[in-house]
């Protein structure tokens, strides 16, 4: 009898309070407060950038977009695609014609937001992507055997990958429109540009690694 006495009365305590428990504590997402029910803010934008820099020595221009999600106005998450163009210069090894660097990419980055609430505030978006670099002409065309060669679109291409952290100086123009001033490293890893005929390479591994500048204009809601 006083088992079955201890039982009731540890249930009849117990089990209200599971009840008030339940009633209390709401099960959580990701993007809730730890100390109540708000919902972290979630934004958005979208932009495009205009640059420039030096690859092997050639002055380059830049471009790209970008689109991302906004976590709690301290990290976005996105997809990014850019791209380079070099000058054109004298190849000695085919015969002085002028060929250059094109290389594009695309793929995912993440930016980590500073003050963002200041009028002037800083990020530091790193990407990750993967795309080819092509060198080539626009001077002429032919058939080799049964490989075709077109020096009209290109000499060489290879598969590349990208990893390019920055830093930005961000304006908040508007509460939807902002520009930023930035800079980055773009590691271009892995590709393998060969001439032709001499299989040569065309440029060392780390050739293309390079620094770059730019302004972006992003819209969206911050």
């Amino acid at each position: 009898m006083k088992i079955r006495h201890i039982i009731a009365g540890a249930l009849l305590f117990v089990l209200p309070q599971l009840a008030m428990a339940q009633q209390e504590d709401e099960q959580r997402t990701i993007f809730q407060r730890p100390e109540g029910k708000e919902c972290v803010d979630v934004g958005f934008e979208g932009g495009f950038t205009i640059g420039g820099g030096s690859v092997d020595g050639r002055a380059t221009f830049k471009g790209g977009i970008e689109a991302g999600v906004i976590i709690g106005h301290g990290v976005e998450f996105g997809l990014y695609g850019s791209g380079f163009v070099t000058e054109r210069e004298a190849d000695k090894q085919l015969d002085n014609d002028k060929y250059q660097f094109d290389c594009i990419t695309g793929g995912l980055f993440v930016k980590p937001i500073i003050a963002y609430k200041s009028p002037v505030h800083i990020s530091f978006p790193i990407k990750f992507g993967v795309g080819e670099v092509t060198y080539s002409d626009d001077a002429w065309a032919d058939y080799d055997d049964y490989h075709y060669r077109s020096r009209s679109n290109r000499e060489d291409h290879s598969v590349v990958c990208e990893v390019e952290p920055g830093a930005r100086v961000e304006l908040n123009v508007t509460k939807n429109f902002h520009i930023s001033l930035g800079v980055s490293y773009k590691f271009l890893l892995g590709h393998d540009l060969e001439y032709y005929d001499t299989k040569a390479s065309i440029i060392s591994s780390d050739g293309l690694n390079s620094l770059f500048y730019g302004v972006t204009f992003s819209f969206g809601q911050f």
